[in-house]
C-alpha cells in the first residue's frame, strides 16, 4: 500500500506505474473468474470477501493494508456495484515464495452473516 501512490507536483495523488500494473492484471484474472464461474454483479447488495495472502516472504506486513485497492479493483472489475457493499474479512495468512498472491472468495451476504452478540446488554 505504501508504494501504491505517489504525489504529483501539484499535489494530486496517482498511482504508481507498478500500481497501475497490478490493478490491471487483477482486473484482468477478476473478469476471467466472474465468466468461468458465471457470477452476477450484485446492486446495493452486501458482499463478503474471504481473503487469503500468500506473501513472497517473512518480513512483517499488515494484511489489510490492501483491503482499499482490492475493493476498488473488485468494483471496477463489476463484481459488486459499489466497494461501500464489500465486507472484507482476513481468513489467513501465509508465506509462498514461488507464488505470492492474493486469493478472494466473494459470496453475497446472507444468512449466518448477522452480527451476533457475545455479551447481552444489561
Amino acid at each position: 500500500m505504501n508504494s501504491m501512490y505517489m504525489t504529483t507536483k501539484y499535489g494530486g495523488r496517482v498511482r504508481t506505474k507498478k500500481a497501475r500494473d497490478w490493478f490491471d492484471e487483477a482486473e484482468r484474472i477478476t473478469k476471467l473468474a466472474i465468466v468461468e464461474q458465471g457470477w452476477q454483479p450484485t446492486i446495493g447488495e452486501k458482499v463478503v470477501l474471504e481473503i487469503m495472502t500468500y506473501f513472497p516472504d517473512r518480513r512483517k506486513r499488515d494484511v489489510n493494508n490492501s483491503s482499499k485497492a482490492l475493493c476498488d479493483m473488485l468494483e471496477h472489475a463489476r463484481v459488486y456495484d459499489n466497494d461501500r457493499y464489500a465486507l472484507p474479512r482476513y481468513i489467513d495468512y501465509a508465506i509462498d515464495r514461488e507464488h505470492p498472491r492474493t486469493e478472494v472468495v466473494v459470496r453475497r451476504f446472507g444468512e449466518g452473516d448477522e452480527w451476533k452478540t457475545m455479551i447481552p446488554h444489561a
